[in-house]
């Protein structure tokens, strides 16, 4: 490729992707009698150890880097247009808007990283996941499971009640002050053998 494009010189070409696959694309350009090329390659900030790919859409407007014939060349990058047009205004955002709706937005004004319109989150870590802010962390959902040990290190506080079963039971270290009834179905027994069935 590089012999071609020395020899006939290289020129910048438009066109609109026509087929597409992982990493290549065939291109039709207008301004060559509409001449389809050759699958091309696509330009990429990482390729080998570190890898990122995003398979072009058919209609996509392209710019072209070709050899004078239009034989060879590569694909520099998709380009906006009229018909095309950038999914935000705002300078400060960066976006990344998916076909389906799913977007994923920061914008530096604002320090807002925001990621919407998906229907499944998966986050995999081989260790450890650690989730850190420095004021508060909301969940927001019908429901919340943990299928492993939970451990809380500060106070804990809930306002819906409480509700449990299985397992062999609660063990507290320290006292307990409850404001409001005990009702048991069993014994409530001391460390002294009392009872909530003695008399008195």
């Amino acid at each position: 490729m590089n012999e071609t494009l020395d020899e006939f010189g290289a020129t910048v070409r438009f066109g609109t992707v026509s087929a597409s696959k992982p990493g290549f694309a065939r291109v039709r350009l207008a301004e060559l009698g509409n001449l389809r090329t050759m699958w091309l390659p696509i330009a990429y900030p990482k390729t080998q150890h570190d890898q990122c790919c995003w398979t072009y859409d058919e209609g996509e407007q392209v710019a072209v880097l070709m050899d004078g014939r239009g034989e060879d060349g590569v694909i520099l990058g998709a380009i906006y247009s009229a018909a095309d047009r950038p999914p935000v205004s705002d300078p400060n955002k960066f976006t990344v808007r998916f076909k389906d709706g799913a977007t994923l937005e920061y914008d530096r004004a604002t320090h807002v990283l925001a990621c919407s319109g998906v229907a499944r989150v998966v986050v995999e870590a081989s260790a450890e996941i650690v989730l850190r802010a420095g004021e508060k962390v909301t969940v927001v959902a019908p429901q919340a499971e943990f299928s492993a040990n939970v451990t809380v290190k500060g106070k804990l506080t809930y306002e819906g009640g409480m509700a449990g079963s299985g397992g062999a039971g609660a063990s507290i270290a320290g006292n307990v002050k409850v404001d409001g009834n005990i009702e048991a179905t069993g014994s409530i027994i001391d460390a002294g053998g009392n009872s909530n069935h003695h008399s008195h």
